[in-house]
């Protein structure tokens, strides 16, 4: 048999098959349109008797990034929390507030919504609350939130009232921060005083004692390039230590502060390497230069330090302060909820098309077993009858 017979018995094997199924259907016409017409009815009062739900959206941003901060790391404690730079930091800190205990709560009893939604208690009422809550976190920086509820101005009232609330949350917490930041710098700015009064008060007895001491061009170079260092660094454990505890010890902005103080520390380590020869002192390269000048050198050296740790503190700690009594900047709401006019569910046309659908899969297969159930009863009493002539 060439391939030419096989395709043409191939195609009129086909053909009969579809006649057979047409066949079917038109013996089935009853039962199919039978349960189309049921299923379709009841999904028809159904889809109508439900209680519409109606959901209303509204969406927001952080402020920019400039906003409600104090400028880079400890000139801004709030940008190195609420900064996007990390992955979207602020945007999951936000849609952590919305999805926050706290948020609910205070809904549900603002609006009274245990009744509304027949809970048993509060926690109910917050849970059912959370169902009807949709929120969405896009790649376009922004956050949408979506309410549902039979009442589309209860809807529209809940979606705006999450609004005022996290933006609420928000102000708090950047204020909270630049509290904390300021009790921080505060305390450290304290203890930078009483050190550079202590070193102000051991070169005054220096002087006292030994008079004035002229250092060489070269020893009091190195002791400004050793105090501008060990300054720098001591400047970044600050900023490291008001990380670690405003922000907690697992903050990305960990990362940079410590990288520079790396940094500067392989500057210091090379420093004494070159001068110290084997010590930890850089002045050790000058042992040469009477002992009174090289202490001379250490005291102005830590004055220096001391003085250098001062400004930077102080500048932080005023800007700190700043940020603890200005007025935070709000989120940038970008489309207030209004009680939406076309209901969310159930989506009538989409449900009876569905179930149309679903019906007649239903008839077909309902009015297949019921031409086959004759037959398969035959088949199985013919068996039977066959199995006891056997027997016999």
């Amino acid at each position: 048999m060439d391939t030419h017979t096989e395709n043409n018995l191939a195609a009129e094997g086909g053909k009969m098959a579809f006649a057979s199924f047409l066949a079917f259907l038109w013996r089935g016409r009853l039962v199919i349109a039978g349960t189309f017409s049921v299923v379709i009815a009841v999904v028809t009062i159904a889809v109508f008797v439900m209680t519409p739900s109606f959901t209303a959206k509204a969406s927001f941003m952080p402020p920019p990034d400039d906003a409600g901060s104090v400028s880079s790391f400890l000139r801004d404690p709030l940008s190195a929390v609420l900064k996007r730079g990390s992955g979207g930091a602020v945007l999951d800190r936000l849609a952590s507030f919305l999805n926050s205990q706290t948020t609910r709560r205070i809904l549900v009893e603002r609006f009274g919504l245990q009744p509304h939604y027949k809970a048993r208690n509060l926690s109910e009422a917050m849970i059912a609350l959370e169902k009807q809550t949709r929120v969405v976190v896009t790649t376009e920086g922004t956050i949408e939130l979506a309410v549902t509820d039979r009442d589309p101005k209860l809807a529209a009232a809940l979606a705006n009232c999450y609004l005022d609330v996290v933006d609420s949350l928000f102000r708090d917490a950047q204020t909270s921060h630049a509290r904390q930041m300021r009790e921080f710098l505060e305390r450290r700015l304290n203890e930078n005083r009483r050190a550079l009064a202590e070193a102000e008060s051991t070169a005054k007895a220096f002087s006292l004692r030994y008079g004035v001491v002229a250092l060489p061009e070269q020893v009091a170079s190195l002791v400004d390039l050793m105090a501008t260092i060990e300054g720098k660094i001591m400047a970044l454990d600050v900023q490291i230590g008001a990380a670690r505890q405003v922000l907690g010890p697992d903050h990305f902005s960990l990362r940079e502060l410590t990288s520079q103080r790396e940094q500067l520390a392989a500057q210091r380590k090379a420093l004494i390497e070159t001068k110290g020869r084997g010590t930890s002192d850089p002045l050790f390269a000058f042992r040469e230069v009477p002992e009174r000048a090289l202490q001379w050198a250490r005291i102005e050296r830590e004055i220096k330090i001391q003085t250098l740790i001062q400004e930077l503190v102080l500048q932080q700690y005023e800007v700190a302060k700043l940020e603890e009594q200005r007025d935070v900047s709000s989120l940038t709401i970008i489309d207030r909820a209004t009680p939406p006019e076309i209901r969310s569910w159930p989506r009538r046309g989409r449900i009876i098309a569905i179930s149309a659908a679903i019906a007649i899969v239903w008839g077909i297969l309902l009015a297949y077993a019921l031409e086959e159930y004759p037959r398969l009863r035959r088949r199985v009493r013919e068996m039977n009858d066959l199995r006891s002539r056997s027997d016999a």
